[in-house]
């Protein structure tokens, strides 16, 4: 089932009523460091790697809160809070060498969660996805849910 931009928008609407990761001064300089150390990949790449079928995990680290916005479908797609990651993440991922794209609904808590799996617990091969979510939707690309495929129709 796909829906319309506005069922989309309604969907992702529901983050008004969640808190956004606006951020402090010291919060966006945090991501800015972020950014210069670790990888991006872009909606476009990482849309042809997906349709190339190559081998990646896709590491949503939103809140268990966050999720029902929907996410990006993947072979291999594993959910861990932000806050929570560094407890858990080794028992998802053992596997440090693997490809593992980290994503969030903006890319700023994606940043700092990249940054840790590289800098902190030895993964070797971990990129963000540049915007999150919202680069991915803006792209064109459908996020999935309970309710099925969601995209922004024109």
């Amino acid at each position: 089932m796909r829906l319309n931009m506005t069922a989309a928008a309604a969907i992702l609407g529901m983050c008004l009523s969640m808190p956004l990761m606006a951020g402090s001064a010291l919060s966006e300089s945090l991501v800015a460091e972020g950014a210069k150390v670790v990888k991006s990949i872009s909606p476009e790449a990482l849309k042809k790697m997906m349709e190339n079928e190559e081998k990646l995990i896709m590491l949503d680290i939103r809140e268990s809160y966050m999720r029902p916005e929907g996410n990006i479908d993947a072979e291999e797609h594993v959910a861990i809070g932000r806050g929570v990651l560094e407890f858990d993440v080794e028992s998802a991922i053992p596997d440090k060498k693997a490809f593992v794209v980290v994503y969030c609904r903006t890319g700023k808590g994606a940043v700092l969660s990249a940054k840790t799996l590289i800098q902190d617990m030895g993964y070797s091969n971990v990129v963000y996805l540049k915007g999150g979510m919202e680069a991915w939707l803006e792209a064109g690309y459908p996020l999935f849910n309970h309710f099925g495929e969601i995209d922004v129709a024109e």
